[in-house]
């Protein structure tokens, strides 16, 4: 019952318009609008056209609103008459539901709104859309009845950007609303005459519009051909577009040369042109027969350089909208210098798998050096990661890829690592350096040297890098033992000079008195007694001399005069650091600002020779105890020494400085502190002389100084001497 009341107002309507049409016809201004409408050219002369006409008519003012689909804006377009004011009032949006011009826009038919123009009066709003009674040349040419245009004229559909798209063409629509002021008297034959004004505009618009349409389309088709056109000249194969009869519609220069005969060829290469066209037609016909084949060798001559070049002929079928098959597009790919490659290829692979059997040869026979060097050997990534160990390393570390869990092998992974990184990432080639670490089969620490190089690849980034690792405790303990000997050496004849000295400085005072003795018996020798004076002042004054020399073994050839105390401490630092170092001893010096010190530099060097040794062989033994009873432990005793230097402004005319030597080692013991001081007295067994500390306590008391000691075995010792600033 709906569709049918529906298709009786749809023929009202139409009748309607018909009588309409017949009425401009009679009007008298009716022909004119028609024929400035018809000489319109262009979509956007139609509505200035219209509102001129409007106002000619005898209406005081008029505009158009359009609708922008996109953002859903309403706004006016064009105007007659109208103050910007006025037409401000009719700026809206079509999701605002109660604004008057929406709902004629969305019901599709004109209204009168009362009350919304100027002045109070009626405003007549006439919408006009894309509208019309026959589908556009898509739609019938597939024959489908989704054609906006006949559905807008049908039953006007949502004013949205998709509803107001044709599917079939994919044309967007347009909406405007014409709002004409009406006088206060307007009959409904006017009213009339005023709508079929607007609708006869609008048949013009929607013609006008279609073909803008197409033009559009025609002038984007001409764009996209032109660039294909540019695309396939610029092609360096040949690309050849053919009919379903393997005809030939265009192609490329490319292709020309080898399928295009020209005019002045020879004959040689017409027929080689000819053979060209005869081998591609059968190589199309064949993949077309197949169904399957998508590319083909095809060997072609060229006309120009009588060459034979093989081409790849890639094809794929084209297609029109229904779906037919329409042609076939080839392009084909110069594979003349790839097969040329690919058996280059093939030959240096060849020559690749015997090189790769010479390098397994000679990594094997690298292999069985490596295991017969005797020492760890460890081979790491550009990431410093290990990646092969020998087994003398693989005893300290564990194999690669297992888990370790054993405590020593894991400390020693973690040491290697942080080796083996800052290695990597240095930028010298070669580095020597140290590593202490747990042997589990030796139950033992033993302090490895290092020597690593680095394996460059051809863009001299880091490859490898191969890192031996040396045992030189044999070598050290023989090193050791030979300092210890010349210190041994060394402390003897200091002792043997100060005992000679001594003795020396007892006889040379009698001495000194049989020398005045003789000086005085000088004038009162007898003649005859003068041969045996002079034989008795010789042989003394030889004595003298003698005992002279024997003091000079004690005392110091050196002058006496100021020194720099700290520059002797970094002196003797240095003589011993490479020692302190290999003992694991950490070093730690306190430097104040000192006045010179008068005294011998030599004597005082001398002084903490001795002490520093001492401190080296007490943390020496504190190191092995505490590692044969730390050995499951983690955390081991740090060996530190200490040396600090200060002037003390109190006590003598310019103070006192005061020198602090301070180790972590195993101490004194508590039998010999009493007497650490004198001879022979050593807490080191048979390795000592007990000299040591006699000599820098007869050194210290030489120079007006004094020394003091605080010691706790297990713990360390402290030695503190005080020197006067200027000798008492």
């Amino acid at each position: 019952m709906a569709l049918n009341k529906e298709r009786m107002a749809t023929a009202a309507s139409r009748a309607q318009v018909l009588h309409t049409e017949k009425a401009e016809r009679r009007t008298p201004y009716s022909r004119q609008p028609a024929l400035r409408l018809l000489l319109a050219e262009r979509s956007e002369e139609i509505l200035p056209i219209l509102l001129d006409e409007i106002v000619r008519v005898g209406y005081q003012r008029a505009f158009v609103s359009v609708v922008d689909f996109e953002s859903g804006q309403v706004q006016v377009s064009a105007e007659v008459n109208c103050p910007p004011k006025y037409t401000k009032r009719f700026q809206t949006f079509l999701w605002t539901g109660d604004d008057p011009l929406v709902g004629v826009l969305q019901k599709g038919e004109p209204a009168v709104l009362p009350n919304a123009a100027l002045n109070r009066r009626a405003l007549y709003c006439h919408p006009i859309i894309f509208r019309n009674r026959t589908r556009c040349w898509e739609a019938e040419r597939t024959r489908q009845g989704d054609c906006l245009a006949v559905l807008n004229d049908r039953s006007v559909r949502r004013m949205g950007l998709q509803e107001q798209t044709c599917s079939t063409c994919e044309m967007r629509g347009y909406a405007y609303v014409v709002a004409v002021d009406l006088p206060k008297t307007t009959t409904e034959r006017q009213l009339a005459d005023l709508g079929a004004l607007i609708e006869l505009a609008n048949r013009y618009l929607t013609r006008l519009f279609k073909v803008e349409h197409y033009y559009n389309r025609m002038r984007d088709m001409d764009v996209v051909i032109a660039q294909m056109e540019t695309v396939l000249a610029s092609m360096a194969d040949p690309v050849i577009l053919t009919d379903p009869q393997h005809r030939v519609i265009t192609q490329n220069k490319a292709a020309e040369r080898f399928f295009s005969i020209p005019e002045n060829a020879s004959e040689g290469a017409q027929r080689a042109l000819e053979l060209n066209n005869l081998l591609f037609s059968a190589a199309l016909s064949s993949m077309a027969m197949s169904g399957t084949d998508a590319s083909r060798d095809l060997t072609l001559v060229d006309a120009k350089e009588g060459d034979e070049v093989l081409f790849e002929a890639v094809t794929a079928p084209t297609y029109s909208r229904e779906g037919l098959r329409t042609g076939l597009v080839t392009v084909m790919r110069d594979v003349t210098d790839l097969r040329k490659a690919d058996l280059e290829v093939r030959a240096n692979l060849e020559k690749l798998m015997q090189a790769e059997e010479v390098v397994r040869q000679d990594r094997d026979r690298m292999s069985l050096v490596i295991e017969a060097v005797g020492d760890p050997i460890i081979v790491a990534d550009n990431a410093g990661k290990p990646v092969q160990f020998d087994t003398l390393a693989a005893q300290l570390f564990g194999k690669i890829g297992e888990d370790v869990r054993d405590q020593g092998r894991v400390r020693n992974l973690v040491k290697l690592s942080a080796y083996l990184t800052a290695f990597t990432f240095s930028f010298g080639q070669t580095e020597e350096g140290k590593l202490k670490l747990y042997h589990p089969q030796n139950d033992t620490h033993i302090e490895y040297n290092t020597r690593s190089g680095k394996i460059l690849d051809a863009r001299g980034q880091v490859s490898h890098t191969v890192t031996v690792l040396r045992d030189l405790s044999a070598l050290r303990k023989v090193e050791e033992l030979r300092v210890q000997a010349r210190m041994l050496e060394m402390e003897k004849f200091a002792a043997t000079g100060r005992l000679a000295g001594t003795i020396a400085h007892e006889v040379n005072n009698p001495m000194e008195a049989i020398k005045n003795s003789i000086h005085l018996l000088q004038n009162r020798i007898k003649p005859g007694a003068e041969p045996v004076y002079e034989i008795l002042k010789s042989e003394t004054d030889r004595v003298a001399r003698i005992v002279r020399q024997m003091l000079g073994l004690y005392r110091s050839s050196s002058q006496i005069g100021g020194f720099d105390l700290n520059r002797v401490v970094e002196d003797t630092l240095a003589l011993f650091g490479r020692q302190l170092e290999r003992a694991g001893v950490k070093t730690e010096l306190e430097l104040g600002s000192l006045p010179p010190v008068v005294g011998s530099a030599d004597q005082f060097r001398q002084i903490l020779s001795n002490l520093v040794v001492n401190a080296r062989d007490a943390m020496a033994q504190n190191d092995a105890s505490s590692e044969s009873s730390n050995a499951g432990h983690s955390k081991q005793k740090s060996l530190k020494l200490l040396i600090r230097t200060r002037h003390l402004a109190h006590g003598g005319a310019r103070g006192r400085v005061a020198v602090t030597v301070a180790d972590t080692g195993t101490g004194i013991p508590r039998p010999i502190r009493d007497s650490m001081f004198e001879p022979f007295v050593s807490s080191k067994g048979e390795k000592g002389t007990g000299l040591g500390l006699w000599i820098v306590r007869g050194i210290t008391e030489s120079h007006g100084g004094k020394i003091r000691v605080r010691s706790r075995e297990g713990e360390g010792t402290v030695f503190q001497i005080h020197l006067p600033v200027v000798r008492s």
